[in-house]
């Protein structure tokens, strides 16, 4: 597994492997959009692609001012539980510093209590709960961030 830049044509893939429910249409739509804000630098997508260079999992890291979020992180069904998730993560979290951004904010639905405590492990802090429709209806969503992420880059740096 290796993370690469998200191209276009991964639209295909992703909409099969990560957003099934998701049309074709839609998923070219938001990966247009992201590359779109990518050329002014103000997001970027990656994919987490297996041995053929095809997408298993995506995540944006996109720039709010000097603050930032990581968020659409989907990994194919297949492939969770083998540190992909974390990967990609790791991956933004070393994009955020790389860009100077020291504050990343992740969200997930209070519904997904695996994505939650991968997210405190990883050493995001709860820091507020809101109601948004995710597809389905409200429903509590909780946001959690990580500050100083350079200097937490450095730490982890320095340990290997």
């Amino acid at each position: 597994m290796r993370i690469r830049p998200v191209r276009r044509d991964d639209a295909t893939a992703l909409q099969w492997r990560c957003w099934p429910d998701m049309s074709q249409f839609d998923v070219e739509t938001r990966l247009i959009d992201v590359i779109s804000r990518g050329e002014r630098g103000l997001a970027w997508g990656v994919v987490a692609v297996d041995e053929n260079d095809t997408p298993i999992a995506y995540g944006v890291l996109a720039r709010w001012g000097r603050r930032s979020e990581i968020g659409d992180l989907v990994v194919n069904e297949d492939w969770r539980g083998h540190g992909i998730g974390s990967a990609l993560i790791e991956h933004l979290l070393e994009q955020a510093c790389a860009l100077n951004l020291h504050e990343v904010e992740i969200g997930a639905a209070l519904s997904n209590p695996r994505a939650l405590a991968l997210y405190r492990r990883l050493g995001f802090v709860e820091t507020r709960r809101i109601h948004l429709d995710l597809g389905s209806g409200p429903e509590p969503v909780v946001f959690l961030t990580m500050e100083n992420v350079c200097e937490r880059a450095a730490l982890g740096r320095s340990g290997d």
